[in-house]
């Protein structure tokens, strides 16, 4: 695409100085809060033209003098930067009042071309401000959302509602080389947990039955069929939404081979195709607890492994957990022979953290 410069120029004030004095000119500028980084620098023969906020005083330029002689002011035409901000609070500058920068989000996800933010109560009437710079830091995205509400619901969704930017909320995310389509409106999808993901796919073995009991648009599932090839997926959701994009996804990564979808309750699978899996999957940390029942009875009869999620407080034992996860799996008729993971993989509020748990099953 060709690129008008008139449109990227701007005019503005300089200190013309000898390249070999640059760098001292530039830090001592930079130190005066002098430095105009909104412009390019520009070449001039042995000179660099160094951007500055506004005209300088005799004061100011006697002490650029001290470093650089020749130092000279001057009023040129200068490129507008192009270099991205480093991070959010420099993307948003001085849109947003002093004491509402400390209370910017220090996260966000990205998924696909669309930045998710969550925002609280106060920082909602910077939120077009916030959104833009996130849209400034990251250029690539087409569109800024918010979140309204936790996810929530049989369906896991959480409520969200564009800030900024064009087009739907429908976006591809690729994660490891593999293309997931998704609506952040309708169904869930976390990228925080790609390396989790990562991690179990790594451990399916050749000739394993994985079923993925809650299974969103794929991630899990498509992983494992294109990191083991030798592995048959059972993919269960019961989100219609989350099961059109699972079937999108699944011959999108060409692994409908190896990947079945199933739309329901994993419950009713559970009751319909026991003793069919040898690793179960439970990522819903709201309510794994709940499906226990389901996972043993879709491991074979031989036993397997199950990788659980839950949430809990930041200061929980950890012991405490795989207690409770104990109890639960023995209420089913099963026996836990070991714990091969159990560690926290991520935080999910000011004082709450998301756990794993891998058990080898009996």
């Amino acid at each position: 695409m060709r690129v008008d410069l008139r449109l990227v120029e701007m005019n503005g004030y300089g200190i013309e100085v000898d390249i070999r004095n640059a760098q001292s000119t530039i830090r001592s500028l930079s130190k005066l809060q002098l430095l105009d980084d909104t412009r390019e620098f520009m070449r001039r023969d042995s000179h660099l033209v160094v951007p500055v906020k506004r005209e300088l005083s005799r004061a100011e330029l006697d002490h650029l003098s001290k470093s650089a002689s020749e130092a000279k002011i001057i009023q040129a035409t200068f490129p507008v930067s192009v270099r991205a901000p480093r991070d959010l609070l420099q993307a948003i500058g001085e849109t947003v009042p002093s004491d509402v920068i400390n209370r910017l989000p220090r996260s966000y996800d990205i998924v696909g071309d669309i930045g998710i933010l969550e925002l609280d109560d106060d920082l909602q009437p910077f939120s077009k401000s916030i959104a833009n710079g996130l849209m400034k830091l990251n250029p690539h995205l087409r569109l800024v959302v918010q979140k309204t509400d936790k996810t929530s619901g049989q369906y896991r969704i959480r409520g969200v509602e564009v800030i900024s930017g064009v087009g739907s909320t429908e976006t591809v995310h690729v994660e490891f080389s593999s293309k997931f389509h998704l609506d952040v409106m309708s169904v869930y999808f976390n990228p925080r947990l790609a390396y989790e993901r990562m991690r179990i796919a790594s451990q399916v073995k050749e000739g394993e039955v994985v079923v993925d009991m809650f299974a969103g648009v794929g991630p899990y599932s498509i992983l494992i069929a294109r990191k083991q090839r030798g592995a048959l997926v059972f993919s269960v959701d019961l989100n219609p939404s989350a099961f059109k994009y699972l079937r999108e996804n699944i011959f999108e990564n060409k692994v409908a081979d190896r990947v079945t979808p199933y739309l329901g309750d994993v419950r009713e699978v559970a009751s319909n195709s026991p003793g069919i899996a040898d690793r179960v999957i439970m990522n819903l940390p709201a309510d794994s607890q709940e499906f226990l029942g389901a996972a043993s009875k879709l491991l074979k009869v031989n036993g397997g492994i199950v990788h659980f999620y839950c949430f809990a407080s930041r200061g929980v034992e950890l012991g405490y957990l795989s207690d409770a996860f104990r109890s639960g799996i023995e209420g089913y008729g099963r026996r836990v022979l070991s714990l091969t993971f159990l560690r926290i993989i991520r935080e999910v509020g000011p004082n709450r953290v998301q756990v794993a748990i891998d058990a080898r099953i009996v």
